[in-house]
């Protein structure tokens, strides 16, 4: 991997029992907005926007190749492999040579049925199979229960919380890591 860039080493495509991870297309824009866009989506992430403007889901997907090339970020539109049915988002964001932060967010009606925790655990295993991650880490916000029991889910271990500011208002942030070495 020594010269070769993360973006070429790093799977376009991911296919589990029931999803297929994929690149977000300008196609996807008025579902991102519908589903990213619902108050309770919006409220417990730290960066979703409520009301959801207009042009946003299309500034945030014309972002994504320009992240992948830069090797900083790899977002992938979580779809139903069955029916190619957009369910929500999942990446690595903020990436470096040795790390990167699991970011993911899925739209209500499919919130309980297990969707974050397949998608995560096919996209790390993708992420430690792949590129020279020794870790990942993740954040949520302390309300966001279901978001931290998926984390867990996923093997994550809590590292800690701080008080920061989000969206305006001061709000507690956890704090999370998985290792390369993790079982």
């Amino acid at each position: 991997m020594d010269s070769q860039k993360e973006s070429d080493i790093m799977e376009k495509t991911i296919f589990t029992d029931r999803l297929h991870l994929r690149a977000f297309t300008l196609e996807d824009a008025q579902q991102v907005k519908t589903l990213a866009g619902e108050e309770q989506v919006a409220r417990l992430t730290e960066n979703i926007p409520h009301p959801y403007p207009d042009g946003l889901a299309e500034k945030w997907i014309s972002s994504h190749e320009d992240l992948r090339e830069n090797d900083s970020a790899f977002v992938y539109a979580i779809t139903l492999k069955s029916s190619g049915e957009l369910l929500g988002a999942i990446g690595l964001n903020n990436a470096s040579h040795t790390n990167a932060e699991l970011g993911y967010w899925l739209g209500l009606p499919y919130w309980g049925q297990g969707y974050c925790t397949e998608a995560g655990q096919a996209l790390i295993q993708h992420a430690f199979g792949q590129l020279p991650f020794n870790q990942i880490k993740a954040r949520t916000l302390t309300k966001n229960k279901k978001s931290e029991q998926v984390l867990f889910r996923l093997g994550f271990r809590s590292t800690s919380e701080i008080l920061e500011k989000v969206k305006g208002e001061l709000d507690t942030i956890k704090y999370f890591v998985i290792d390369r070495t993790q079982p």
